[in-house]
């Protein structure tokens, strides 16, 4: 549903099957090298027989052994030797990278790349436009969301907070709520605001975390209340999800009575330099900021997406930052200049892995990842470590990764959901393939240069086949009912939740229902007397919107999304005084 999270790492829709990236290695060459060594003769002689060894005098075998060896010895150096001449610099691998993006058809309607070491940039690569609908260009400059990367920015504020002894990382849930209740046996005493932020919490609240990305966050003083009544409990693990970042930023509002934006534009942001990041969309002019976008088809083109509002830029996915911001970010996580106000130390422990991952799951970059540290993914590529985490939110896609022994770090922005997923992901595999001199990596360059496109078509099918398999589905009926403006204007009321601090509205746009709670807005299509279908986007499946009545049969209510609203009575008219002259 448009309403519930799609977890990252989850497949995207009616993708091509997933190109794995790990398909050769570098290290097949000196195996090969290696194979050969061990099977040099240099008197290109066929294997003595077991009566021949015996034969063969000790000196002669012993010397035999010492040639042979000496030989391996020296095949392997050269080995090594071929190896590290031909890796890629970091500048080199830059250059491959920019040719494979250019080589990518249709890839719209704005991409961009941002590539550094510790002390500088080595690639800004842009394309396309920031808004398609007034076809300005996006720039190095243009600030962009970054949806679920806002976890490693919190990460590290997190550090430095625990470090100025403003809200420490060893505390736990009971010691900041005392009267915190949590479902199943769940025990606040257990669990400490580290846990939070590396996904080992084992509660589940959709609801919540629904809440805060798509309606707009509720008062940090009512988490408490809302976890005991909204959260269950799940099994004991790593499970990623936004839940514990929300309850970190609501703890750091009750202990300091400032919100996690402010934090963050004073501790991170404005010490790096970082004058195209904020983490409310309202700082900005909004004519220079990214638009997300998804693709209808050739017919129809992108349909634009404006940038999320304040009141849904969560602390588990509400940073917007340009390229070349993003660039200094990457810059710090490799070793990069500190701000006075950054200890020494404090980035690398923002770095340690706080919970052990299984390295066969399934994840968004197709890499073994063995570890979850504080807003990263750490992961290996072919022998190196790999930092690494992505965003995903309507019509955006972004990811970013750093390796501290290759000494480099990647961004990689889209602006549109059409098979971006995929892409922002093997455009960060392509870049470290061609820095490792993968033996594989033009080959991978050639494919995925030929699949892109094939997403894209099969993607659109399954989004179009997804939302007409639904309209089918016998629960609507036909969607015959057509009620006139009179019989709608039943359905119009305002509504409150009964579980959530969420009011809705029902209103008549002039051609039909429309229902609003905080930023999610939805289109209600009549199927059947009291049953609409709320959509949000001309390609997402219609959801179940039932109207309750009361014993009288007048409409009381509704339930949508596993929620139910109540009718609230209509305020009183507006007092008008006449003024005497």
């Amino acid at each position: 549903m448009p309403g519930r999270l799609r977890r990252p790492g989850a497949p995207e829709p009616r993708g091509a099957p997933v190109q794995r990236p790990d398909a050769g290695t570098p290290g097949q060459g000196v195996a090969r090298l290696i194979g050969r060594a061990r099977r040099f003769d240099p008197f290109n002689t066929p294997a003595p027989s077991p009566l021949q060894h015996r034969r063969m005098s000790p000196w002669n075998r012993t010397m035999r052994r010492r040639f042979l060896h000496r030989c391996q010895l020296c095949l392997l150096l050269v080995a090594a030797t071929a190896l590290s001449a031909t890796a890629a610099t970091p500048e080199q691998a830059s250059r491959r990278l920019q040719g494979f993006l250019d080589g990518i058809p249709g890839l719209g309607p704005g991409y961009a790349v941002v590539v550094v070491d510790r002390d500088r940039q080595l690639l800004g690569y842009t394309r396309g436009q920031r808004n398609t609908a007034t076809g300005a260009p996006l720039t190095m400059h243009t600030p962009m969301y970054v949806a679920s990367q806002t976890k490693s920015y919190m990460g590290l504020l997190a550090h430095l907070l625990d470090q100025r002894g403003v809200l420490r990382l060893d505390s736990t849930l009971a010691d900041h709520w005392p009267q915190l209740r949590l479902p199943d046996g769940v025990d606040p005493a257990a669990w400490t605001l580290a846990d939070l932020l590396n996904h080992r919490v084992p509660l589940h609240a959709d609801a919540l975390t629904t809440m805060e990305a798509y309606i707009g966050a509720p008062d940090p003083v009512l988490y408490p209340q809302l976890l005991a009544t909204l959260a269950t409990a799940r099994p004991a693990g790593f499970d990623y999800d936004n839940l514990g970042y929300n309850i970190y930023a609501a703890l750091l509002y009750q202990r300091t009575g400032r919100h996690w934006q402010d934090w963050l534009q004073e501790l991170v942001f404005t010490p790096l330099g970082m004058r195209e990041t904020a983490a409310r969309t309202s700082v900005f002019d909004s004519a220079q900021l990214a638009y997300n976008h998804q693709w209808l088809g050739e017919g129809r083109g992108w349909q634009v997406v404006a940038p999320k509002p304040d009141a849904i830029m969560h602390s588990a996915g509400g940073v917007m930052t340009s390229p070349r911001d993003l660039g200094r970010w990457l810059r710090l996580q490799l070793g990069g200049t500190l701000p006075p106000s950054i200890a020494p130390g404090v980035v690398d422990r923002a770095h340690a892995i706080g919970v052990q991952v299984d390295p066969k799951a399934r994840n968004a970059y197709e890499l073994p990842c063995h570890g979850y540290a504080f807003g990263w993914n750490v992961c290996d590529f072919e022998g190196h470590t790999l930092y690494i985490h992505g965003g995903s939110y309507t019509g955006a896609r972004s990811m970013m990764a750093f390796s501290p022994d290759l000494g480099v770090g990647i961004g990689v922005f889209s602006n549109s959901d059409n098979a971006t997923g995929w892409f922002t992901s093997r455009t960060v595999v392509q870049f470290f393939q061609y820095l490792v001199d993968h033996p594989e990596a033009d080959t991978w360059a050639r494919t995925r240069r030929q699949v892109y496109p094939t997403r894209v078509a099969e993607q659109l099918d399954g989004l179009q086949a997804r939302q007409a398999k639904e309209r089918a589905q016998a629960r609507w009926q036909g969607w015959v009912w057509q009620p006139d403006a009179g019989v709608r204007a039943a359905y119009t009321a305002r509504f409150r939740a009964e579980r959530l601090p969420v009011e809705a509205a029902v209103t008549e746009t002039g051609h039909g229902l429309h229902l609003q709670m905080g930023a999610l807005a939805r289109e209600l299509q009549p199927a059947t007397v009291d049953l609409f279908g709320a959509q949000g986007g001309p390609l997402d499946a219609p959801e179940p919107l039932q109207f309750l009545r009361d014993g009288q049969g007048r409409i009381n209510g509704f339930e949508y999304d596993g929620e139910r609203y109540m009718r609230q009575p209509a305020p009183p008219p507006a007092m008008h005084t006449d003024v005497l002259p």
